[in-house]
């Protein structure tokens, strides 16, 4: 079985390692060792993989010296050799070239890698870029930002990732701190003490393009959107990155201008994600990366949106070049709309649940979910991709209802980010007077039909039907009522509450009700508005109150 190399399958270039299985090839990842200190910070990301791949794919790990490297790798036979993510596209270029196949070229790799060298290759090519300098020295920053005549600017590494040690500055003060912040953390990518990129920022709306290339030919393959929001300290952070279902207005401009980078920039063959900015003036690059597009795609999700997914068409490229290129201008046809929510938090906190872990499932356009640095014991302020509390994908035909979920979310990231992830209380709040009982509760609604309650104090009640939250699965049928009556106890855990919650709406059939006396909600971390929120997560409909109601809240099954 011929092999097919991967350098660094990280994020979706983890996607190629199933990918080359599938169609016969055997994949090899290769993890790069160039940087001591990053190889080891990737550890936590490199274990996972190898374990969920085992049997699939073999690893290996770069050689001291390059020499010993490609002797390894030429050992292999490989039929071809791509990179996965950032730190791979070097070595990936060198191996091709070295043993003979395609790639993109050695000396094309500077200015597909170093942000400040692309833009110069771009305005000496006659294609719009952004002004820009390597700066070194807070004497050498401040200089150049007076000469430039910025309103404002943008400082970052000239080689990174995730949006780390970004900083958006309006003033030269805004400046001055972020240099002193920034300066202190070093280069994302490993470089020491090798300056910052001072840019010109642009001010418009953030779009990426995604590409696969054989042989300077492009195909298009995704168009993705950006929202993202201004923190403290200067970060801009993501907020969601949605897709164009279908290309809007500018898009056209924008995708020829992307072409016309890919050309201007020498771009041969695989992945390209790259992102621009549109403006009064029209696009204008961002960063191109030669590589698919990070953020742990899954494939499947990939391919509910667009039918494909990037590294799978890369292996087209790679191996079936005649059919690719007879494809690579079939019309841009969207299957579903597609959105990443990225949680954002602007403090931050101690963990001690995650709600969020259930509400989300319960969305109509939910895929998946990486919280992975979210659900451990302490959660950062968010600054960047890094610091993100977690991503959500959602993806849907219906763009009206993924517009739904999405605000959801938001909203309640917003307003009520205690409902997603719970921090840990120094007490809970004392508890009210005269609150009602559940038989109570039901004397004033007067239901007609089964009534059935979720308790954790009650165990019979006469009329109804009173179960636990270990027995609520094996109730009986449906119920015209839900209560809920989980009642407050020490060390109760947020994430189970929630999780119960949407096992008894299952229960209740459509036309029915859900009750929720205040006993079991005074307790919550937004009180009456923790059920209110986990009633529009489990799409019941909120009755709004009248005259009479009493302290407790009614949703409707539609």
């Amino acid at each position: 079985m011929e092999n097919i190399i991967i350098v660094d399958p990280f994020s979706t270039g983890v996607n190629f390692l199933e990918d080359i299985h599938k169609r016969g090839f055997h994949p090899v990842g290769l993890w790069t060792k160039r940087n001591d200190a990053i190889y080891e910070v990737m550890k936590e990301v490199r274990d996972p993989i190898e374990h969920d791949y085992k049997g699939i794919a073999d690893f290996m790990t770069e050689e001291k010296e390059y020499a010993d490297t490609l002797s390894k790798v030429k050992e292999l036979k490989p039929k071809f050799i791509l990179p996965g993510a950032d730190l791979g596209i070097e070595l990936a270029a060198q191996l091709a070239q070295d043993l003979g196949l395609p790639g993109n070229p050695v000396d094309k790799i500077p200015v597909l890698t170093n942000k400040f060298l692309m833009h110069q290759a771009l305005i000496d090519h006659g294609v719009r870029g952004i002004r820009g300098k390597i700066v070194h020295n807070w004497e050498e920053t401040e200089t150049f930002y007076r000469e430039s005549g910025f309103t404002g600017c943008v400082l970052k590494p000239y080689r990174g990732a995730s949006s780390v040690d970004v900083r958006i500055c309006d003033s030269l003060e805004e400046l001055k701190a972020a240099y002193d912040e920034v300066f202190a953390t070093g280069n994302y990518m490993g470089g020491e003490d090798e300056g910052m990129l001072l840019q010109e920022r642009i001010v418009g709306t953030e779009y990426i393009v995604n590409s696969v290339s054989w042989q300077g030919k492009h195909k298009l393959s995704a168009i993705w959107k950006h929202s993202k929001k201004k923190v403290a300290g200067g970060g801009m952070v993501y907020n969601y990155t949605e897709t164009l279902s279908r290309p809007e207005a500018g898009c056209t401009a924008l995708v020829k201008y992307a072409f016309a980078v890919l050309n201007a920039l020498g771009v041969q063959n695989g992945n390209v994600h790259s992102e621009f900015m549109i403006d009064e003036n029209g696009p204008v690059l961002i960063e191109i990366n030669c590589r698919p597009m990070g953020s742990d795609m899954a494939a499947e999700f990939l391919d509910k949106i667009w039918g494909h997914h990037e590294t799978d068409l890369a292996l087209d490229a790679y191996l079936h070049p005649e059919a690719f290129l007879a494809h690579r201008n079939d019309p841009f046809r969207p299957l579903a709309k597609g959105l990443k929510k990225h949680l954002i938090t602007d403090r931050e906190m101690d963990v001690i649940s995650a709600p969020v872990l259930a509400m989300i499932h319960n969305q109509k356009s939910f895929c998946k979910a990486r919280l992975g640095k979210a659900v451990a014991d302490h959660l950062a302020r968010t600054v960047d991709l890094d610091t993100s509390a977690g991503v959500i994908y959602l993806a849907n035909e219906d763009e009206g209802q993924l517009t739904r979920d999405r605000d959801f979310l938001e909203r309640t990231e917003m307003r009520y980010f205690d409902m997603l992830f719970t921090g840990k209380q120094a007490s809970i709040d004392e508890k009210p007077d005269n609150l009602e009982t559940v038989e109570e509760v039901l004397a004033q609604i007067k239901p007609v039909g089964s009534v059935l309650v979720l308790s954790n104090e009650l165990t019979e009640l006469a009329g109804v039907t009173v179960v636990s939250g270990e027995d609520i699965h094996d109730a009986p049928g449906e119920f015209r009522y839900g209560v809920f009556d989980i009642v407050f106890q020490e060390n109760e855990d947020p994430e189970i509450i929630s999780s119960d919650f949407f096992t008894l709406a299952q229960k209740v059939r459509k036309g029915g009700f859900i009750i929720v006396p205040e006993r079991a909600y005074w307790h919550l971390s937004c009180g009456m508005e923790s059920v209110e929120i986990l009633c529009e997560a489990a799409g019941l409909l909120i009755e709004a109150p009248n005259a009479d109601t009493g302290r407790y809240v009614i949703a409707y099954k539609e």
